[in-house]
């Protein structure tokens, strides 16, 4: 008759007829007084412990080894708790039925370790995800939203600098296109011309047509068409012998040829500027958002003329904006600020230094600032070499698209708009196309855009890009937008005066 084969329970966390001694694990059977149960257990705990220790003692020969084990196995923790002895995690192995046993709860206590582990290689392969979305997608709109993310991850600092490799990567891969010949230099596309045969000038000119003079090219050979402006549609009514708005192209930096700058300029005595809040942008501590949209009356009929992008987001400087007289983030002194007045003048200064420039000035309808003036009464700002009011110590040196707002001498309004741009040579070119107070917006290649509307007699509705290059397609505008804007309607004065050329402040 064989013998039947018990296999030992497996080892069990405590005894409850068991006690401790010291750090001595003793039965209740050898006990000097009864098992108690610890202060440190709750009564449901101390029930099941009191009712053990007045039961039959175990006689096997297996209790009678395990208690030894576990008596040197385990000792009073600083709480009245066991714990492991240390002496047990450094024995050598043992091949036995016990030790195999005690495998599955090592490694259940390895666990938390391997999970405290994973969790920074988890974000750190997040960050590497995102940063290869921005490497290989940085024109689109998942490197738009990716750059964000990483921002949010890594912080500014951080984003900055993997931004600035990126834009730096991609400035040398440019240059060596066009090095080996693989680009060629072309002129931009012209925008479509929406101007009919052009009607007479009345008998006394009241108004002359807004200076438009050719800018001197400062690259050599020069690109068909180069400097010259582009009349692309008259004013209403009796005024249509005066163009309304004009485009242009320059190359403003000899070193680097392929960097083209697009202009528009627009007449400010038929056109009023408007500033939108995004649903998202500028943010800042007022916790104010506006509705991302074109105002409804401005979409209707042929009103709408041209949307501009707007400025810096908040957490990239906490520039501030004021709309329709609601202030969504407070301004900030000696900054760079573009203000409408409530005739519809126009105003570029530093807020606080202008005389016009403040919160004191009731006259002001709207303004938004960004950075430090690019151009200051005629004279570009040498600090577009240094510093970093244009987007960043780390990112002010660095090639990309970039843009920026100018008045010239009449108070013309004048968006420029380029690829492989400095602040300097962004500042250089609006100085050739007559700017005399300008300011950077925004800068990279998604968020510098404009776009020109037109709306026939049938009601539809035309969309043109001031380059073909740039993002979005113009009717984001038209619902809700995340980011802040400029946009421009026409407008018909009401009377001619020699004396009222432009809307006075």
């Amino acid at each position: 008759m064989s013998k039947e084969h018990v296999t030992p329970p497996r080892r069990q966390f405590i005894d409850p007829t068991t006690t401790f001694y010291g750090n001595r694990l003793v039965h209740a059977s050898q006990a000097s007084k009864p098992v108690l149960p610890s202060p440190l257990l709750t009564e449901e705990q101390a029930g099941p412990v009191q009712s053990a220790a007045t039961a039959e003692p175990a006689s096997s020969l297996w209790t009678l080894i395990q208690d030894s084990q576990l008596s040197d196995a385990w000792q009073i923790g600083p709480y009245g708790t066991p714990v492991q002895n240390q002496r047990d995690t450094e024995r050598p192995r043992m091949h036995s039925s016990q030790t195999r046993n005690r495998r599955p709860a090592q490694k259940a206590r390895r666990r938390p370790s391997r999970k405290k582990h994973a969790l920074p290689w988890l974000i750190v392969c997040s960050i590497i995800t995102i940063v290869v979305l921005v490497l290989t997608q940085g024109n689109g709109t998942v490197g738009a939203w990716s750059a964000d993310e990483f921002r949010e991850i890594a912080g500014p600092v951080a984003a900055a600098q993997v931004e600035a490799w990126y834009l730096d990567l991609q400035n040398k891969f440019n240059q060596l296109q066009y090095q080996l010949g693989l680009q060629h230099i072309t002129a931009p596309s012209q925008l479509p011309l929406t101007m009919a045969k052009s009607a007479p000038p009345p008998a006394r000119v009241a108004w002359k047509a807004m200076p438009l003079p050719s800018m001197q090219p400062l690259i050599s050979p020069v690109l068909k068409g180069e400097g010259s402006w582009n009349m692309l549609e008259q004013a209403p009514g009796p005024y249509a012998y005066l163009p309304i708005d004009a485009s242009a192209f320059i190359r403003p930096d000899p070193h680097y040829p392929y960097a083209i700058v697009t202009l528009l300029q627009f007449d400010m005595r038929f056109s009023r500027l408007h500033i939108v809040a995004g649903t998202q942008e500028p943010g800042g501590p007022l916790h104010a958002y506006g509705t991302g949209s074109i105002a409804q009356a401005d979409q209707a009929g042929n009103t709408l003329l041209a949307v501009l992008n707007g400025g810096f987001k908040y957490a990239d400087g906490a520039y501030g904006l004021m709309t329709d007289g609601r202030v969504y983030v407070p301004p900030q002194p000696n900054v760079a600020t573009i203000a409408i007045t409530r005739n519809g003048k126009l105003i570029i200064g530093s807020w606080g230094v202008d005389p016009e420039l403040n919160s004191q000035n009731k006259n002001l309808l709207a303004w938004r600032q960004n950075a430090s003036l690019l151009i200051d009464h005629g004279a570009i700002n040498p600090l577009t070499r240094d510093g970093a009011a244009w987007g960043g110590t780390i990112l002010n040196k660095e090639y990309t698209w970039r843009s920026g707002l100018g008045i010239t001498a009449q108070g013309n309004l004048i968006y420029a708009a380029g690829n492989a741009l400095l602040p300097e040579t962004l500042g250089k070119a609006l100085s050739a196309a007559g700017a005399v107070m300008a300011m950077e917006t925004d800068i990279n290649p998604f968020w510098t855009r404009a776009f020109l509307y037109q709306r026939n007699n049938n009601g539809t509705l035309t969309i043109n890009k001031l380059n073909t290059q740039m993002q979005g397609t113009g009717n984001e505008y038209l619902q809700a937008d995340q980011r802040d804007f400029f946009y421009l309607t026409r407008y018909t004065p009401a009377t001619i005066t020699a004396t009222n050329r432009y809307p006075s402040r």
